[in-house]
């Protein structure tokens, strides 16, 4: 079992208290029956800690559900205050390890575990979860940082309901923080 220091992986997300562990034979039933590692994030008071599988689990089902008509092959359900918001997203050349909300930055940080070329991930905000808002309501830009770095991203399309975000990463990078104005509360 390999452990992270708190304080270094923190420096990288700035105020948020993270322990990593990387869990060599940490597995789950999944739903066809076989077996697959499960990264699992559990945060108790000011300490969040997020094991990651050694590797990534292998999916015995032929193709990927398709969850909206804009091509995205993926969902992650956030929870947060007990309540649950659909993510749809998508990535390229890494996984999405998971999510975590940090209400009082308003910002999401996404966990990944990218490929050793580095990738992209392009992921739909609804606005009852995250925004970022100006003056007279108007949309403004979200800051968008990579391992503590800003960085620039393509805003692909919005609606009253939501935006749409693409990140390029690097194969170095564990952490992308996406920081709005205002957050569900």
């Amino acid at each position: 079992m390999l452990i992270a220091s708190a304080m270094i992986v923190a420096g990288l997300v700035h105020s948020i208290p993270l322990q990593i562990v990387n869990a060599q034979n940490s597995t789950a039933s999944n739903a066809s029956g076989g077996t697959a590692a499960k990264t699992s994030i559990t945060s108790t008071g000011n300490k969040t800690v997020i094991v990651i599988p050694a590797a990534p689990a292998k999916s015995s089902s032929t193709a990927a559900p398709s969850y909206n008509r804009t091509g995205f092959s993926n969902l992650y359900v956030l929870t947060i205050n007990g309540k649950t918001f659909p993510l749809k997203y998508s990535i390229t050349g890494g996984k999405l390890v998971g999510i975590l909300a940090d209400k009082d930055r308003s910002t999401l940080v996404l966990v990944l575990n990218p490929s050793t070329n580095g990738g992209n991930i392009t992921i739909e905000l609804p606005r009852n979860v995250i925004d970022s808002k100006g003056a007279s309501n108007a949309d403004t830009k979200y800051l968008i940082k990579i391992d503590g770095k800003g960085v620039d991203y393509k805003e692909v399309a919005n609606n009253v309901n939501s935006r749409i975000l693409s990140i390029d990463f690097s194969k170095d990078n564990r952490f992308i923080e996406i920081i709005g104005t205002q957050m569900t509360s």
